[in-house]
């Protein structure tokens, strides 16, 4: 059983290493590094609060500041309608970004949204990437990692969309930086690949008792 489970665990790590070098990139200037904001969709609630500065960057020359000085509402931008003709309806979608940055209080919070859009307008599918706010660390300079595994809804006709923001409640002043953006399409061969490893634990499990 031992050699079993060891030739199944080498097998099913080459197999993803394999499918991992497949994963399709879809955003355009995901780091910032031509300095604007090229390949992205800009939804600011006021002048001046979209720009891109190169003070403590987390990688690079660049990063996006997200700068909401407008009570209840969220200075946005997105990478729209990405994938159109590669994304397919259910494929795995895997998003990462780095933030940091500050909330207003009472009220602040930033959300990472993603959506399947449907041609000509709507969406199959919507969500909140980790069903919250997102967790910043507590110093404002300090960048942190954030990764998500998703799927693509029913209908993608319209490519995928991920939105990043700056939302304020009653007082304004929450202040976002993004960096090193990715939404990465996962070819079919990869969910085999989760699946192999999801049948290597039920083997161990077994194997324990």
């Amino acid at each position: 059983m031992k050699k079993i489970l060891g030739i199944f665990a080498a097998g099913t790590m080459l197999f993803c290493n394999v499918t991992t070098a497949q994963a399709v990139e879809l955003t355009t200037n995901g780091g910032f590094e031509t300095g604007d904001y090229t390949g992205w969709a800009q939804f600011p609630t006021g002048a001046g609060q979209q720009t891109i500065t190169n003070v403590n960057p987390s990688g690079g020359t660049f990063a996006a500041s997200l700068n909401n000085d407008v009570v209840t509402s969220n200075s946005l931008i997105k990478q729209a309608n990405i994938g159109i003709g590669t994304v397919t309806p259910g494929m795995m979608i895997l998003i990462s970004f780095d933030a940091r940055g500050s909330y207003a209080s009472p009220g602040g919070v930033a959300f990472a949204e993603f959506f399947s859009e449907l041609s000509g307008g709507g969406t199959s599918k919507s969500e909140i990437l980790g069903g919250a706010p997102l967790a910043l660390d507590a110093d404002p300079n300090k960048w942190k990692t954030f990764s998500f595994m998703t799927t693509a809804g029913p209908n993608v006709s319209g490519g995928v969309t991920l939105q990043l923001g700056a939302v304020n409640g009653p007082a304004a002043g929450t202040h976002m930086f993004f960096d090193n953006v990715s939404v990465q399409a996962v070819p079919e061969p990869a969910t085999m690949a989760a699946l192999g490893l999801g049948a290597l634990a039920i083997l161990r499990k077994k194997r324990n008792k």
